[in-house]
């Protein structure tokens, strides 16, 4: 059984005899299903035979965050206290730095319990509380089917690297967790969540971002989405998902983000409906932890294009970067999808007014950005403002590659042009070409016209 291989065990004094119970901060598995990490938590507390505590921390100064995103994790918190509750665990909040939180209530732990960051800022937070810890530590890889370093054991060129080692273990690490009873279980008041208060008192001067009306934070949440997905778009999801106007999207990337469902989850649904899914496991599993293993292993920072393109595509834009361009933009203009370009708008928009973006339309967006700005600096600096800003699953290292693959990352040379070189091109004509553009315009100017009423 793989379920062991998710955890990296960092033993500092050991477990200690006198602690009161087993510590599980929570961050980046906001969830109670298929959650390796609370589920070896809950086995740990019950071989100790103590009480569980899980914690989780807001920090109102993470990198980017704003209301909507804030707004989004707080929903699926909310429910996922009324589970922990429910099974007798105990929970505390706390609003500040994890690297004083966790480590305060890591004093009276036995032993320590967290799940895996990928990005550099989220595995510092980490290294820090490990350096100030005195406990035995256990991190759980647990958002992601293979666990990061389990894929693929350095950075991948691109997704022929890393597939067929994914394809490989794929079925040993699709096993989820069970719902193991705590033996010692919490029987004092149970925690109550007011999200309304948390705002009011924490986070009312964050940049405000109105909340999505298509998304609604949480498990149950994400579970409808996908259920929703399987009874009526994974058959025709590799003939549709392509289209931005039949919108064959599963809807999931948001939850997966904030760790509302497990990839786990995700795809044994997906595998047992006895639908054709291949196209959709590709898509979950190969180009998810493709962009996983890229930010995981990446060494500099993805805003230097330079250091972390492929060799062949940061030349062959450094080598078009004075080409003239026909239309330049500044930020305000894009920013509310005031361009010349209908398709273009219209995705802006969708993603301003849903915190969502069709993934072809995700591309196209990336790649005109790159066309209608001064250069690729500013169209870098663009493309990740206004992703991390409006997108649910913005800051994330989904995000992060594809806005990187619009400069020729994970892909290949194609044939050479003004402004791009080598790099792939898209435009608006082949959008009309092979997709029903217009049914997807109307549907973004109608969810508009609807929002404007409000």
């Amino acid at each position: 059984m793989r379920y062991h291989e998710r955890i990296t065990h960092v033993l500092k004094d050991g477990e200690r005899t006198e602690g009161e119970y087993v510590l599980y901060w929570m961050q980046s598995a906001q969830r109670t299903i298929d959650n390796h990490a609370l589920d070896f938590a809950i086995r740990y507390a019950n071989r100790l035979n103590c009480k569980l505590l899980v914690c989780f921390v807001i920090m109102p100064d993470f990198p980017n965050a704003n209301s909507r995103h804030f707004m989004f994790m707080l929903q699926g918190l909310k429910e996922v206290v009324e589970k922990l509750n429910d099974i007798g665990a105990m929970f505390v909040l706390s609003v500040g730095h994890p690297e004083i939180e966790v480590v305060k209530r890591s004093v009276h732990a036995k032993s320590v319990v967290m799940d895996q960051g990928y990005g550099i800022y989220e595995r510092k937070i980490r290294e820090n509380i490990l350096n100030k810890i005195n406990a035995e530590v256990y991190i759980v890889d647990t958002n992601l089917v293979i666990p990061v370093h389990k894929a693929y054991a350095k950075e991948a060129y691109a997704a022929y690297a890393i597939r067929p080692s994914i394809m490989r273990q794929m079925d040993a690490y699709l096993e989820g967790t069970y719902d193991v009873p705590l033996t010692c279980r919490h029987e004092g008041n149970p925690f109550v969540l007011d999200i309304d208060a948390i705002f009011h008192t924490h986070l009312s001067s964050l940049t405000s971002v109105p909340v999505s009306p298509k998304f609604k934070g949480g498990q149950s949440e994400a579970l409808k989405w996908l259920n929703t997905f399987i009874s009526e778009k994974l058959e025709k999801y590799n003939a549709n998902s392509s289209d931005p106007g039949l919108f064959g999207s599963s809807n999931l990337s948001p939850y997966l983000h904030f760790g509302h469902i497990s990839p786990v989850t995700v795809a044994n649904a997906v595998l047992s409906s006895g639908q054709p899914c291949d196209a959709f496991i590709e898509q979950l599993i190969v180009r998810r932890e493709l962009a996983y293993n890229y930010l995981y292993y990446a060494k500099e920072d993805y805003r230097d294009l330079k250091r972390t393109l492929p060799r062949w595509a940061f030349e062959t834009i450094e080598s078009h970067r004075d080409d003239e361009r026909e239309h330049i933009y500044d930020l305000q203009v894009l920013e509310q999808g005031l361009t010349h370009d209908p398709y273009w708008n219209a995705a802006q928009k969708e993603m301003v007014l849903t915190g969502h973006m069709h993934n072809t339309m995700r591309m196209y967006w990336g790649k005109k950005v790159i066309e209608w700005t001064e250069s690729p600096e500013k169209a870098l600096e663009i493309l990740l403002y206004l992703n991390d800003k409006y997108e649910l699953d913005g800051r994330d290292p989904n995000g992060y590659a594809g806005i990187l693959w619009c400069f020729g990352k994970h892909d290949r040379p194609w044939r050479e042009r003004p402004i791009f070189g080598k790099v792939r091109y898209m435009n608006a004509a082949g959008l009309k070409r092979k997709y029903n553009m217009k049914d997807y315009v109307s549907a973004i100017q109608l969810l508009e016209g609807e929002q404007f009423e409000k």
